[in-house]
């Protein structure tokens, strides 16, 4: 009947329904199946630590970075410790509450609501305030309870022992900063960790890390703690020795600071190895202070205390470059050193002038004399003779416009100026008036004092450079070595004997009878040379390079003292004391100088146009 036709394809219907809907069910229950199943057997140790992690809590204890030691085993830089509050969030609160920030502002006394809005973004761990005091920490930890997530931990705070005449050596530290840390995370540094800002803090950082400890805590779901596990000791960072003279250092900073202007550069190298004994810059700045608002007037000081004069600053080498310039001319033309020119005190070249430092002129001059007495014309007349492409091969040969290499980051290289060069950036020919002023180390040739200090060095030596160093040697606490500095050379300076022969008695008749007497002594024999070094923004600085003792070089040094003016009255003075404290001379008293008062910007306007309209090149 028709009903019951009906009925068969209705109860088809039904049962396909029926089937498809078994089979969809049966698919989603193998698919649960098999993935409760990876989830509890393959990966349920992974979810097993992460369900331990979450009830635990490490109670972190920063550890204090390795101590600095000094050439005569006196602490360097050291470790004191610090209390800070931070916030340590559960999951359960990500920021501090109002009422703890509040609480916490009363506490200290100042309000840290910009401290918590700047930082927390940042990651979950947030210090709210660090050196706190002893009544600052114990009324904190007395509310305890009520500061969820508040945290008062003992923190080691760097010491620098030295830091009136050293902080450019040394460095600081600070906090490490987000950008660094994507950078760095893959080294095992962490959000909150301090880092070297700067010296050897820096480029040595790896070894000065110590390792973290503190409490091994379990918590519950609200965040209480409800068990220690156990205690782990922080362990303090590796140790460094430092070829750093700290007495040395200290003579050097003060004859700086006792100079006419107060700013300048000082560098000592032992010629044996390349070992720094002495680097100071001044002014300086306190490394102590990193951190408060004192700090923050250095970054407005016009003197610039941040910036490490020593190894970054430029300047102009001047008369100190006519070493290079007599090296030159004995070696490739071959230079009698008897041959003579007559000074009167100028030098005619085409329709300009160039003028020698003393104006009635030195009379006649051999090479020792040229060298001894800084004699400018002389000086003309052998870059005539030499050309600019001696002049430049020989400045590449003293390794000027070369980063020396030392152990302290951020040294600059220097500039020595060649014909491409001028063509490429000027759009000019280069010139014999830029050759004559070139062998005088005017123009556009920069040196840092370091690089000064190593030309010297290779001068002592007769022509082996040593890369400078300051970290001599790395130890873990327990004394085990991990790094020993290794004597390391550049491409000598090779010339005859007889040329350095020559060369090394012109400086010294330099100490005996011409510009550079003031660094003579009766017990120890100097030689070196000084330098008046012209400077567009102002006065000219003062240079003294040397070294002794003469007849067995220990030391060479670099002095400058910027718009200092002549080299021989000014920074001279500064080498004698490093001399008098390195061989224990009895000391003479250095010279009193009244500041030179600011001039106005007028005043150098002035001054340079003078200087222009003479057509004079002045370099003693």
């Amino acid at each position: 009947m028709a009903w019951q036709k009906e009925e068969k394809i209705t109860y088809g219907l039904f049962l396909d329904k029926h089937k498809r809907m078994l089979v969809f069910f049966s698919l989603l229950f193998i698919i649960l199946s098999l993935r409760l199943s990876y989830l509890q057997i393959i990966q349920g140790n992974y979810y097993r630590a992460i369900s331990q992690e979450q009830s635990m809590y490490n109670r972190l204890e920063k550890a204090p970075r390795g101590i600095i030691y000094a050439s005569d085993g006196t602490i360097f830089v050291s470790n004191d410790f610090t209390y800070a509050v931070l916030f340590k969030p559960f999951d359960i609160e990500k920021v501090p509450s109002q009422e703890i920030i509040y609480e916490l502002s009363s506490i200290l006394g100042r309000d840290i609501s910009a401290t918590v809005n700047k930082n927390t973004e940042y990651g979950r761990v947030v210090k709210l305030a660090d050196n706190l005091s002893i009544e600052e920490m114990f009324k904190i930890r007395e509310k305890q309870l009520k500061l969820k997530g508040v945290e008062v931990v003992k923190e080691p705070k760097r010491l620098y022992n030295f830091s009136e005449s050293s902080s450019h050596i040394t460095g600081y530290i600070g906090e490490i900063r987000t950008d660094e840390l994507r950078a760095l995370s893959q080294e095992g540094y962490k959000l909150g960790d301090y880092i070297g800002r700067g010296g050897i803090e820096q480029s040595f950082d790896k070894y000065l890390q110590g390792i973290d400890g503190g409490w091994q805590l379990e918590i519950n779901a609200k965040g209480y703690q409800t068990k220690a596990f156990k205690y782990i000791d922080p362990q303090i960072g590796n140790s460094l020795y430092i070829t750093i003279n700290p007495q040395l250092q200290k003579i050097a900073y003060e004859a700086l600071q006792n100079s006419p202007t107060g700013k300048g550069a000082a560098v000592v190298i032992d010629i044996r190895s390349g070992a720094i004994l002495a680097m100071v810059s001044a002014p300086n700045f306190d490394a102590n202070l990193v951190g408060t608002d004192e700090f923050n007037n250095y970054l407005k000081d016009k003197k610039l205390p941040l910036f490490n004069r020593a190894m970054q600053a430029l300047y102009a080498p001047g008369s100190i470059f006519k070493i290079v310039t007599v090296a030159a001319a004995l070696e490739v033309l071959s230079l009698d050193p008897d041959w003579t020119v007559y000074c009167n005190g100028k030098f005619e070249l085409g329709d300009r002038v160039y003028a020698c430092w003393k104006k009635e002129g030195h009379g006649k001059v051999d090479l020792k004399k040229g060298l001894a007495q800084s004699c400018n014309v002389y000086m003309y007349n052998l870059a005539l003779k030499l050309g600019i492409k001696n002049l430049d091969d020989f400045a590449e040969k003293f390794h000027l416009g070369e980063i020396t290499g030392i152990d302290i980051p951020n040294e600059k290289k220097g500039f020595v100026p060649t014909p491409e060069w001028k063509k490429a950036k000027i759009k000019m020919s280069w010139l014999q008036g830029d050759t004559v002023i070139f062998a005088i180390g005017q123009g556009a040739l920069w040196a840092t004092p370091l690089q000064m200090a190593s030309m010297m060095s290779a001068v002592a030596n007769r022509g082996t450079f040593y890369k400078p160093f300051v970290v001599n040697e790395v130890m873990t606490p327990e004394g085990k070595p991990l790094y020993r500095h290794t004597v390391e050379t550049g491409a000598p300076v090779v010339m005859s004997d007889e040329t350095w022969d020559i060369l090394q008695d012109a400086l010294l008749e330099s100490v005996e009878s011409g510009t550079s007497q003031r660094s003579k002594f009766r017990s120890v024999r100097v030689a070196g040379k000084t330098g008046t070094a012209q400077n567009p923004q102002g006065d000219d600085h003062a240079w003294f390079v040397s070294y002794a003792p003469f007849d067995n070089p220990e030391i060479a040094l670099a002095v400058i003292v910027e718009n200092g003016g002549g080299g021989g009255a000014i920074a001279v003075p500064v080498g004698r004391a490093i001399y008098e404290a390195y061989f224990d001379l009895p000391p003479q008293p250095l010279p009193v100088y009244r500041r030179a008062e600011t001039k106005t910007n007028n005043d150098s306007k002035n001054k340079q146009a003078a200087k222009k309209a003479d057509n004079k090149r002045k370099s003693a």
